[in-house]
């Protein structure tokens, strides 16, 4: 067995990697999404510990709220429910180390680990979670082999700066509308949904020439590639492009100019800024998550949705959705579907929850 599986994380990432031939199987947990995924998540630990198994990884990709709040949901769960065996979090101290939610969030989950005693980032000695230069860093778990792809120094320092900028005083005195903002971690927009074009045109979306991801939350993302056999899956938290593209940059040299995928966990939820052409042109993969419910920025974004369908290897493609959205939905075109040669998959039972064989 490997099997990803999105659990109901509202506009964010609750996701769960397993594998093995037999029981019992291993358990990567990424993200905890919102405080509410916690409810659906916490039945499935149970079920992890009954069996005998454990989460021998946790990893917590950045700290914005809808990827924080159900993992600090979990953290300070008085009887948690499964035992976890490592932690991969990059915390202020961590990115100290650097050099020489939002951050509230942050920081309230970095004194909940410390506290609770898991394991934390010990396969980087208690370092930073984060690249050697800008080349991808292979790991293993298990059984399980990781490439890290995401993020390197840069990355960590800017988001760093962020955070020590909220630690400050002038924070604590921001203005009503700041106040009201400060639910959101830091650097990212609030911005209400965009609406979908009544009609889809594929051609001209995807020729769409979108400004890249710059926030310092999403930058600071861990993405890894996990390969359990012959099989991959890339989990890219809401990286940015242009990482991206350097690290798996001679990945898809080594393999003759794109490197096989077998299922892509799509950056940011399918936003237009973390989805470029080179990347997916990187990739041969035909296999796609998007991971949201659209309810806070209108995600999917049709141009990254446009350029999936356009740009991936010729052969039947397959769009998986944990929701149905009106930013999902309209994919489900027969047209469309016929033309792009793809399949569009929504889940058949709770929203939000989707397994994936890979």
């Amino acid at each position: 067995m490997f099997r990803l599986t999105a659990f109901p994380a509202s506009d964010g990432d609750c996701l769960l990697l397993s594998w093995g031939d037999r029981a019992p199987y291993r358990h990567v947990l990424i993200d905890g999404g919102r405080k509410r995924a916690y409810a659906s998540l916490r039945p499935v630990l149970e079920r992890i510990a009954a069996a005998g198994e454990a989460i021998d990884l946790l990893v917590l990709s950045h700290i914005d709220a809808d990827h924080i709040e159900g993992l600090l949901a979990l953290i300070r769960d008085p009887r948690p429910p499964v035992t976890v065996r490592e932690v991969w979090y990059n915390g202020f101290d961590q990115m100290n180390q650097i050099e020489q939610l939002g951050p509230r969030q942050g920081d309230l989950f970095s004194t909940a680990l410390k506290a609770i005693g898991w394991p934390w980032n010990r396969a980087f000695d208690g370092k930073p979670v984060v690249l050697d230069g800008r080349q991808p860093k292979r790991l293993s778990l298990a059984g399980l082999d990781l490439i890290l792809v995401s993020p390197d120094a840069g990355k960590l320092r800017r988001m760093r700066e962020a955070w020590l900028k909220w630690r400050t005083v002038q924070a604590a005195k921001a203005s009503a509308e700041e106040r009201r903002r400060a639910a959101l971690p830091a650097g990212i927009e609030e911005l209400g949904p965009r609406p979908m074009p009544p009609v889809l045109d594929v051609e001209a979306l995807a020729a769409v020439d979108s400004a890249a991801d710059d926030e310092p939350p999403n930058g600071s993302s861990i993405a890894f590639v996990a390969q359990w056999g012959q099989k991959r899956v890339l989990l890219a938290g809401d990286a940015h492009p242009d990482l991206l593209e350097t690290t798996l940059a001679p990945l898809a040299a080594g393999e003759g100019g794109r490197y096989r995928i077998d299922l892509f966990k799509v950056s940011h939820h399918g936003s237009r800024g973390n989805t470029s052409r080179r990347l997916i042109e990187l990739l041969d993969c035909r296999r796609f998550l998007i991971s949201t419910n659209g309810s806070h920025h209108g995600h999917p974004d049709p141009e990254a949705i446009a350029q999936l369908v356009k740009f991936a290897p010729a052969g039947e493609k397959t769009l998986y959705f944990n929701y149905e959205s009106a930013w999902t939905t309209p994919w489900d075109d027969p047209a469309l579907r016929r033309r792009y040669d793809y399949r569009a998959i929504y889940p058949t039972g709770a929203p939000g929850e989707l397994s994936i064989d890979v």
